[in-house]
């Protein structure tokens, strides 16, 4: 069996963001895959003159895997001449809308959530956006059926193309029934992987000083920086949270950084690297992380490795990966945040739960790469 894989969309995004969920997701499955692939053959896709980290690059020339450097989606049907392809997999499947796949072959594309048809905009994405974008995202709330409707008909023309659609979570999954109950695929869950965390590379020394409030994706307005922030601020500004300071991961929009009363009580990071990442989460005092829509949502998992009480929205895919070891907030009501946020401060969660369903996660994501892999392959599902 010959299997091509790609790559290109574990490469910068559209933002030029070099680390993003689903490149996270594909690289995973990709080492995965290839250590379990036997006498199977894969080959990968990707462009050269992007960013691809180095331990993928050397993971291709180590297992002598066939790579085709290509300049984008649409150089795909050049390789699917030359190669007799078995299968066709894609951890980002939206990138690959309209390219022609040969009948014979196998597509299998992962569908990690619906947000531009279930949260196509906010009240506030306004504040994320600079010149004429600020006017189209305040016009945008009055237009959220027709939006709807155009991401409805994306989502089913992209999802039409693929022999198997796998989803990352249940919600995916039953999201996808909701608005497609005409669809004949029955859609395969296995959970987003792992993430791997090598802790020879992290350097436990606090990169903030002091008890600290972490939130990231503040550049992104699908992770409602803007509300958390405000909750957090007004808390200061109340004589609140006394010893706390709030650390930030992700350029905060000039609207926002306006709007914000005590910024000496702010600690702004932009792009940090994994293992910055992770001595944010080893040395926060909690997590903040009121996203507004979630396909899985690893971030607050991230946290949780080490033990830490974390808020979190109490929708979509969030209370199936989070359980019973989180606090649950309204992520629209900045009120409810505030509270929430006091009750973190005062009430930790027991740390050994945390940690106790973080570990039950991992098992159930370690198990779900391994026959998801086997899924690919074509092999029995153990």
């Amino acid at each position: 069996m010959l299997i091509l894989f790609d790559l290109l969309g574990a490469q910068p995004n559209t933002t030029g963001s070099k680390f993003h969920g689903g490149g996270e997701y594909s690289k995973t499955v990709f080492k995965a895959l290839v250590e379990l692939r036997g006498s199977d053959s894969v080959i990968v896709f990707y462009d050269s003159r992007l960013f691809l980290d180095d331990w993928i690059k050397e993971l291709i020339q180590k297992e002598n895997i066939k790579v085709y450097d290509v300049a984008g989606y649409h150089d795909l049907e050049a390789v699917f001449q030359r190669e007799k392809i078995d299968v066709y997999f894609s951890g980002m499947p939206y990138g690959s809308m309209g390219v022609s796949i040969p009948k014979e072959v196998r597509k299998m594309g992962t569908f990690h959530g619906l947000r531009s048809l279930e949260c196509p905009t906010d009240a506030y994405e306004y504040k994320y956006r600079t010149g004429f974008k600020t006017i189209k995202a305040i016009a945008k709330p009055f237009f959220q059926n027709r939006l709807k409707k155009r991401a409805e008909a994306d989502y089913a023309a992209n999802m039409v193309e693929y022999d198997d659609i796998v989803c990352v979570s249940n919600h995916t999954k039953y999201a996808i029934k909701n608005f497609y109950p005409g669809l004949l695929k029955e859609p395969n869950v296995f959970y987003t992987p792992a993430k791997y965390v090598d802790d020879s590379q992290t350097d436990r020394t606090p990169l903030v000083k002091g008890k600290y409030i972490l939130m990231i994706g503040l550049n992104r307005w699908e992770k409602n920086g803007y509300r958390g922030l405000m909750a957090v601020d007004q808390l200061f500004y109340k004589n609140l949270l006394k010893d706390y300071q709030i650390v930030t991961v992700g350029e905060i929009p000039s609207k926002i950084e306006n709007s914000i009363h005590c910024k000496e009580r702010h600690c702004k990071f932009g792009y940090v690297a994994p293992e910055e990442l992770e001595n944010l989460y080893a040395n926060c005092d909690f997590f903040l992380y009121p996203s507004l829509n979630e396909g899985f949502g690893m971030p607050p998992l991230e946290a949780m490795r080490y033990g830490k009480t974390c808020i979190v929205s109490g929708v979509c895919s969030l209370p199936e990966v989070c359980g019973d070891a989180v606090y649950y907030c309204n992520p629209y009501d900045i009120e409810e945040i505030r509270n929430r946020i006091l009750m973190a401060s005062e009430m930790k969660i027991d740390p050994d739960k945390v940690v106790g369903h973080f570990q039950k996660m991992v098992d159930h994501q370690n198990e779900d790469l391994h026959k998801l892999c086997l899924f690919i392959l074509g092999r029995k599902l153990t």
